[in-house]
C-alpha cells in the first residue's frame, strides 16, 4: 500500500471516529447565550413560555426527520444538539422519556419542557431573563 493510500485511509478512520478537531469549541459562557438567542426568537432579551414552546416544538421536527410520533436514541445521536452538547441532549432525552420506554414523543417532551421552564423562572412571571436562563447545569433538573 502506497504512502497516499495508507494517509486517505487514517483520515478516513479519523473522520468516522468523530474526531474533535473538526467541531466547534465553545465556552460554556458562549453556549449559554447562544441558545438564549435561539429561544429568544423576538431578540427582545426575554424568553417567552410562547417562545420556549415554538423552539421546543422546533427542536423535536430536527430530531424526528421521519416526521413519527417518537424519536429514538439513535435518531437523537444523528442530530447537531447531539453533536455538540451530547450530555445536554442524552439528560433532554432522559427527562422527557417519562415511561423509560427509549422513546420521546412530542407531549413527553413538551411536559418535560414545561417542568425545565418552571424550575428556571426563578421569579415565577412566565418568562425567562438572561440570568435565569440554565443551559448546563443539569443540577437545576431532575437526574
Amino acid at each position: 500500500m502506497g504512502i497516499k493510500h495508507f494517509a486517505v485511509l487514517l483520515l478516513f478512520g479519523y473522520l468516522l471516529s468523530g474526531c474533535s478537531l473538526f467541531k466547534p469549541h465553545f465556552s460554556d459562557e458562549q453556549m449559554h447565550s447562544y441558545l438564549f438567542n435561539k429561544f429568544d426568537s423576538n431578540e427582545d432579551g426575554i424568553i417567552t413560555r410562547n417562545e420556549y414552546r415554538a423552539f421546543i416544538d422546533e427542536r423535536f421536527d430536527k430530531m424526528n426527520p421521519d416526521g413519527g410520533e417518537t424519536i429514538t436514541k439513535e435518531e437523537l445521536y444523528k442530530t447537531r444538539f447531539y453533536m455538540f452538547l451530547p450530555d445536554l441532549a442524552q439528560a433532554v432525552f432522559r427527562d422527557s422519556d417519562s415511561d423509560a420506554d427509549g422513546l420521546i414523543t412530542r407531549e413527553e417532551m413538551v411536559t418535560a419542557e414545561k417542568v425545565r421552564f418552571r424550575q428556571m423562572d426563578s421569579n415565577q412571571d412566565g418568562s425567562l431573563a438572561f440570568s435565569e436562563f440554565v443551559v448546563n447545569d443539569r443540577s437545576a433538573f431532575k437526574e
